[in-house]
Parts: structure tokens; C-alpha cells; sequence
């Protein structure tokens, strides 16, 4: 259950045999019986009831846990991903139910820190001992501030990339390598003149003013409100990526605002040349433009690295057995076995000691034969991430749906800047 806002087309993907940690599924496995915590009275092992979306762990991982803790019986439930998932976690949380012992929970974890007297704090489970495995910023998503209460151990990561098609960017004159994009394209200047070039020498366009303004927006380290609750969205911060999105558009280098059906179309039929996207992104292009296999590559992104998705898995305070909890969370997403789901299911796993493992190496013929991993190491090591807020999603599609306006409307920038300003402090004001 990733935040996919670039082409978003479920297909699979070569090496990676189920495309991407946002995949959707009604399909239950293992169906919990919300008794979590019981006594099973045919075998005498405890019973952990556990939540995920398809996509959010392999399923061999699962199984491989139901192996290792031979006297817990995990029931893993596979909920439907996308905001049900979500309303469903926050009515069980509020209910004071018995929900289940352990929650998968997406990169809207911080937004659950309001609720942290509902969870299992893992510090306490001695999740300190492990903390060095993990990457810092991904880390921090699901501590609070003063980092003394954890809810949640990572998973995946999802950094944001440049997807390029070398053979138009060489015909171009622009840097064409990844070695070279990275060195010479690092400013917006840089990027604005590289995309100008291409769009002459080739007629191809970029992502979409709404693509170029969510991947602008993920790489900024300050989001829509500070951490005392307080709205900030309308500060420079915010205003310079609206400018620089449109900025991009007026000069004729964003594909037109459309579905994505459309633009699967327009890559495939090479009239899009580059675009900012998610690791998990790699299935739907090579779903999306099966007819430009082999011309594409990937490169560390211009102007700066923003994250698009992962998960954790969190404990339920309701649990009876906390401490056993922690122990499967612990194994879920060990080092050896988010390794085995990157190759399962193409996650890119949030411990960086593995990035330079054998088993991480990735060549897609798509790609050009290219080592994909490298890319998203070294991506995934400089991400920023803003705080977050419960109400960000609001301010977002408000910001999203008056900048399409900018496009599909013609409507002055400024104007539909305001208006969604407006919107959104009206919205605040309730």
C-alpha cells in the first residue's frame, strides 16, 4: 500500500514476480479468528492474530516465521491495501476491542503516533538492540519525537529514482550514464536545462506538473505542518515547489495532465522520455512500455531524494503476549529475510548492511541488463522525510486537484494557488 502517484498500472515485472509493496488483494490467507492472544486448545501454542495487504511481506516469509516459532500459531490475516486498510486499523484502535496482535502499517505510521498508548512500545521489547540495522530516517517515522516510544520496526523503503530512456537522452547530447547524470545534473537549473534539450532534440516530454510537483514535494525535509500541529503549507517551502512544477510546465516540458492509461501509452509510445518515480515504480513501466524494453535506465535523482511508501509491522497493546509479538516482528523483517522478499517481491529492504550483498544484485533485461540495486542504495541512504500529519492527504489532493486545474483548465497559476490555500484553511477551521 504504497502512495502512488506515478503510473500507476499493477503488471509484473521480471525479475520481481509480484510487482511492488502497494499491490492491492481481497484474497485472505490464513483468515485470523480475533481471538488473538488465545489458547489453542488442540496444540497448546499461543495464538498471534496478524494484519497485512498483499505486498506488504511475502507470504514464504510468513511461512518461514510459522517454522521458526513452532509453539506460536500465526494467523496471518491479508486485508484488502488503500485507505480501507487504514480505516479499518484506526476503527479496531478506537473500538478498544481485541484487535490483532500485530499490524502492518504504511508510511503513514506517523500519523498512528497519536494513538501510540495503543501499541506495544518496542523499545521496551529491546528493539533499541537492533536499531543500528536500519536506516536512521526510516527509523524515525515510527518513533516519537523525543524517540522514547517505538510502534512500529521497518520494513521496506521506496526511494524516488530518475527513470530515463538513455538512448533519447543520448541522442539528446545530455548525460546519458548514471555516473554522468548524478555529477553534472544536480541542480533544478541542471534539470530544467537537460529536460529543454531533450524535448528539442527529441520531441519527448517528462511526467506530468502534478508528477514534477509530488516528486519535488517528497524531497523536501519540511512538510505541511510543523510538529506542534500548526499549519505551514502555505510558506516558501511549499510555494518554490508549486513554482518550480509550473515553471517546468509553462516551458512545454510536462506531459499533458491525464490518466494513466494515457500516459502508459504516451511511454510506450516514446513520447515520454523521463519521469521521477519510486523503486517500486521498475513493474509499471515495465508493464506500461513493453515495446521500449531495453532503452531505459535509472539514475540517483536530480535536485534531491524523497521516499514514496514502505511498511513496518507494529504490536496491538490489546496483545496478550507482547514479548512474543516483538519476537515474529523481529523476524519478519530481519535482514536475511527482507533480502528474500526484495528477490520475491522487489521491496527494497530498509537495513543498509545488505545493499552491498550478492543477493541484492538486480540486472533487468528491461533496463538495458542494468544493476538496478545500486541505484536505490544509494538513493535510499540520502532520503528525506518531513513530518507527517493525520490531515496531509487533505492538504495534498487540494494542492493536486488546483494545480490540474493549471493545466487542464489553463487557470492562472497564482490564482489556483490561492484557491487551494483557501480550501485548505477552510478545511482547517472545521
Amino acid at each position: 500500500m504504497k502512495s502512488k502517484a506515478l503510473f500507476g498500472v499493477l503488471l509484473a515485472m521480471c525479475f520481481v514476480l509480484v510487482v511492488t509493496a502497494c499491490g492491492q488483494s481481497n484474497t485472505n490467507t490464513n483468515t485470523g479468528n480475533n481471538n488473538a492472544g488465545s489458547e489453542s486448545a488442540a496444540n497448546g501454542k499461543i495464538t498471534l492474530d496478524l494484519w497485512y495487504w498483499n505486498g506488504a511481506i511475502s507470504d514464504s516469509t510468513i511461512e518461514a516465521a510459522k517454522k521458526n516459532f513452532p509453539n506460536i500459531d500465526i494467523k496471518a490475516e491479508k486485508l484488502p491495501s488503500g485507505p480501507d486498510y487504514l480505516t479499518k486499523l484506526k476503527t479496531t484502535i478506537a473500538g478498544g476491542g481485541s484487535g490483532p496482535d500485530i499490524v502492518a502499517m504504511d508510511s503513514w505510521v506517523s500519523s498512528m503516533l497519536e494513538y501510540k498508548d495503543k501499541y506495544v512500545n518496542l523499545y521496551d521489547q529491546g528493539a533499541r538492540d537492533i536499531q543500528s540495522q536500519y536506516l536512521d530516517w526510516k527509523w524515525k517515522m515510527a518513533a516519537t519525537s523525543d524517540d522514547q516510544y517505538l510502534i512500529g520496526l521497518p520494513i521496506d523503503v521506496a526511494p524516488v529514482v530518475l527513470y530515463y530512456r538513455s538512448d533519447l537522452f543520448a541522442k539528446a547530447g545530455v548525460p546519458s550514464t548514471p555516473e554522468d547524470i548524478k555529477s553534472q545534473v544536480k541542480t533544478w537549473d541542471d534539470y530544467m536545462n537537460l529536460l529543454q534539450k531533450v524535448k528539442d532534440k527529441t520531441g519527448t516530454q517528462t511526467g506530468t506538473l502534478v508528477d514534477i510537483f509530488r516528486s519535488l514535494l517528497g524531497q523536501n525535509s519540511k512538510g505541511f505542518f510543523d510538529e506542534g500541529g500548526n499549519y505551514i503549507g502555505d510558506q516558501d517551502h511549499i510555494k518554490s515547489v508549486w513554482d518550480d512544477s509550473v515553471q517546468a510546465y509553462k516551458a512545454g516540458l510536462t506531459f499533458p495532465y491525464s490518466s494513466d492509461s494515457e500516459k502508459n501509452a504516451a511511454m510506450n509510445n516514446s513520447k515520454i522520455s523521463s519521469f521521477s518515480g519510486a523503486s517500486w515504480a521498475v513493474g509499471d513501466l515495465v508493464g506500461a512500455a513493453p515495446d521500449t524494453k531495453g532503452k531505459w535506465s535509472i539514475a540517483y535523482p536530480p535536485v534531491g531524494v524523497g521516499n514514496q511508501g514502505g511498511s513496518f509491522f507494529g504490536a496491538l497493546k490489546s496483545t496478550k503476549h507482547p514479548k512474543e509479538a516483538y519476537e515474529v516482528i523481529k523476524f519478519l523483517v530481519s535482514p536475511d529475510n527482507l533480502v528474500k522478499g526484495y528477490k520475491e517481491f522487489g521491496n527494497y529492504p530498509s537495513t543498509p548492511a545488505v545493499y552491498s550483498n550478492p543477493e541484492m544484485e538486480n540486472k533487468n533485461e528491461f533496463f538495458g541488463n542494468q544493476d538496478l540495486s545500486p541505484i536505490f542504495a544509494d538513493a535510499a541512504k540520502d532520503v528525506k522525510v518531513a513530518h507527517t500529519d493525520p490531515r496531509d492527504d487533505m492538504v495534498l489532493n487540494l494542492l493536486v486537484q488546483d494545480l490540474g486545474y493549471v493545466d487542464t483548465k489553463k487557470q492562472d497559476p497564482e490564482k489556483a494557488w490561492t484557491d487551494a490555500q483557501d480550501q485548505i484553511k477552510r478545511q482547517l477551521s472545521h
